[in-house]
């Protein structure tokens, strides 16, 4: 592929960037877009949504009050921090609620297990923020101006600071938060959490042994204070890495038994199944608790009495007192908040969007609809773990995925305009070739390598590297085996728009003379699948928009990140291109500079679409689907931007006038253990 000289968008202090040795964009520049956005919002200031402060009285729902006058529970005082985190009403679009009612989610995803700081979700869909609190919050981040950026909101952690050297950093938690049996939340679940989850090598966890901070420890200092040591300075960034899905602690009251290094009779795979979705209630520290899964049918959640945040009126929150997750598809999801059954859904299933917009807009209809930027991605990944092969063919499938003119034979050889349609007909499909999705802020055309659409190419390509048909029956084959060429590519099942994917790349690689096989697996098997590098190729949906968020499952920042390269027995072999893209993470995390970011994005972008790290497919927006009579869901929430919509909505705001509440299913009721 002939590559042009190009300066746009790449001069650093007046030196054209190819002179650095950076490798500019193809000839081929990325097509124009058309954004179907449409959002409306005022920004505000970061200390306009909430502070942490004590108010002078507080209340609760109301059926709360018989359980405290029976001694079942102590008053609401009792139950909150002294100083809890306080809602302003002013930067609420309806303002205080009323209490009372049902939110109805409705996902295609079935709860692993509610041991979320091992790596098990919970179905996903809202569920898993739901019942997750983590130190820092990046949702509601979006509605806050430019000029106080200045990193994730906080959460659990009030407040942290720096050394002078930036490679000490100080956390302090909220006092007198408790789990939602009543135990006091505190640096025994943030040491727990760290040293026998994060930096034990036999759990899964969401953060990876090592890589936080290029290999942070951590210091208890007290009950509520401590502080991540790292072995080099680090920025502002690297505290983004401690919200929603990685920093977000466990009860370990509850864990501890179950873990070996506790109990010499414990299991890594008892502790991994110590709070199976089969058991509920169990401990959280969100709004709201699981009190009862019925599998394949519901997952009903009641409010949380020890919730840890009120409104500026002294209302703890939340103020719904139900949430329900009806276990069905996903795009069963969108469905039912087109009919006014279900009351949420980020519209991720773009067939679906034509006719969920045409009945959107009739006046009477129940939701409202609105898109966002193009943030959801497919692309297919390709195990680069050759030292970790089963097989002699496994090995040579790996050895010629190693091989960069392989992977851009792949991505020439794939028609995006006709994936994209396939998925939905329309402008809603927009080329995506790995790296940055358009809709980041980080995102820079001129620093993204277009592949056009050219089989022939790709022919040429795969011949050049002893790729042929030696047997006649149209598939090339694997040069080493003579076996023929193929791929297995697993997907999720349930998921509509991925098996479309699948079909229509199956069908477009044959053309070339490469089989692709469809192995798909159901949602609660698929990341097992994939975090134990037990593939040979994934189509996965992603959302990389950030590069402190998921950093795992998109960077090689340690030896278990990403999955479709792990490191074997043997240490891990880099792709020429890798060691770079890890050290431009580091980089990132190290800078407090803004636009010194954007230029290592920009040559992160242009390294993951240059060299093919993924083989990217296309990408769409999302539109947020909420029901007219759910208040406070911002207008102009985006389905995805810091954090998906359900954190950037900020559930426990939401409240239903009480004329318009649905019937709760377990009224008068909290959990009980």
């Amino acid at each position: 592929m002939i590559h042009k000289l190009t300066c746009t968008g790449f001069l650093l202090g007046g030196v054209c960037a190819a002179t650095l040795g950076i490798t500019t964009a193809n000839a081929d520049e990325m097509p124009p877009e058309r954004s179907l956005a449409g959002l409306e919002y005022d920004l505000i200031g970061r200390d306009d949504l909430y502070s942490y402060r004590s108010l002078d009285n507080y209340s609760q729902a109301p059926f709360l009050d018989a359980l405290v006058a029976s001694g079942a529970l102590p008053p609401v005082s009792e139950r909150l921090p002294a100083n809890p985190l306080v809602f302003n009403a002013s930067a609420m679009s309806d303002g205080i609620g009323e209490y009372g009612g049902v939110f109805r989610h409705v996902i295609g995803g079935r709860p692993e297990g509610f041991h979320w700081i091992a790596g098990q979700h919970q179905g996903w869909g809202g569920i898993n923020m739901a019942v997750q609190e983590c130190l820092v919050r990046q949702g509601p981040r979006w509605q806050v101006r430019a000029e106080d950026q200045t990193g994730p909101l906080p959460n659990l952690a009030h407040s942290w600071e720096w050394s002078e050297d930036m490679t000490e950093l100080t956390m302090h938690l909220v006092e007198g938060v408790k789990w939602s049996d009543g135990d006091p939340f505190d640096t025994d679940d943030i040491a727990f959490w760290w040293n026998d989850n994060v930096e034990d090598e036999n759990v899964t966890s969401r953060i990876q042994a090592g890589s936080f901070g290029g290999g942070a420890s951590l210091e208890v200092i007290d009950d509520y204070s401590f502080k991540f040591v790292f072995p080099s300075a680090q920025s502002e960034t690297v505290v983004e890495g401690l919200a929603y899905i990685q920093g977000c602690p466990g009860p370990s009251h509850v864990l501890r038994d179950s873990h070996p290094t506790y109990n010499s009779d414990a299991s890594y795979d008892d502790y991994l199944n110590a709070m199976p979705s089969s058991d509920v209630p169990v401990p959280v520290l969100g709004a709201w608790v699981p009190v009862e899964h019925r599998p394949d049918e519901l997952v009903i959640l009641r409010r949380n009495p020890y919730y840890w945040k009120v409104d500026d009126a002294g209302n703890q929150l939340p103020y719904l007192n139900e949430m329900h997750f009806k276990l069905t598809t996903w795009d069963d999801r969108t469905t039912q908040a087109v009919a006014g059954t279900g009351d949420w859904s980020n519209m991720e299933n773009p067939g679906n969007y034509v006719e969920a917009l045409k009945q959107s807009q009739d006046e009477n209809a129940p939701v409202t609809a609105k898109f966002g930027p193009r943030t959801l991605a497919f692309r297919i990944e390709l195990n680069f773990a050759q030292n970790m092969a089963d097989s002699d063919y496994d090995a040579e499938l790996r050895g010629l995925f190693r091989e960069q003119d392989f992977r851009e034979a792949l991505s020439s050889a794939i028609d995006r305009d006709a994936l994209g349609q396939a998925l939905a007909r329309g402008p809603f499909a927009y080329p995506y070739m790995g790296g940055f999705a358009s809709g980041s802020p980080y995102y820079d055309a001129a620093s993204t390598d277009y592949t056009p659409f050219n089989q022939g190419y790709a022919n040429e390509l795969l011949a050049g590297l002893g790729l042929e048909d030696t047997d006649g029956n149209g598939i090339l084959n694997v040069p080493g085996t003579g076996e023929d060429l193929v791929i297995d590519m697993t997907f999720k099942s349930q998921r509509n728009d991925d098996r479309k994917q699948v079909e229509a790349v199956t069908s477009q690689l044959a053309e070339i003379g490469i089989r692709v096989l469809p192995t798909p697996v159901d949602e609660t098997s698929f990341d097992p699948i994939r975090n134990s590098g037990s593939f040979s190729a994934i189509l996965q949906r992603v959302s990389f928009v950030l590069p402190t968020r998921e950093t795992c499952g998109n960077l090689p920042t340690s030896e278990i990140c990403p999955a479709f390269h792990l490191a074997g027995s043997e240490g891990r072999d880099f792709l020429p291109f890798e060691a770079e893209l890890a050290d431009s993470v580091l980089k990132f995390n190290a800078s407090s500079d803004a636009a010194e970011q954007a230029d290592i994005t920009k040559r992160m972008q242009a390294l993951l679409t240059e060299n093919h790290y993924n083989i990217g497919l296309v990408q769409v927006p999302a539109a947020l689907l909420v029901n007219k009579r759910v208040r406070n869901a911002h207008p102009g929430t985006p389905v995805f931007m810091y954090e998906w919509a359900e954190d950037a909505v900020i559930r426990e705001r939401l409240w239903v006038p009480a004329e318009l509440q649905t019937e709760e299913l377990l009224p008068g009721t909290v959990a009980q253990y």
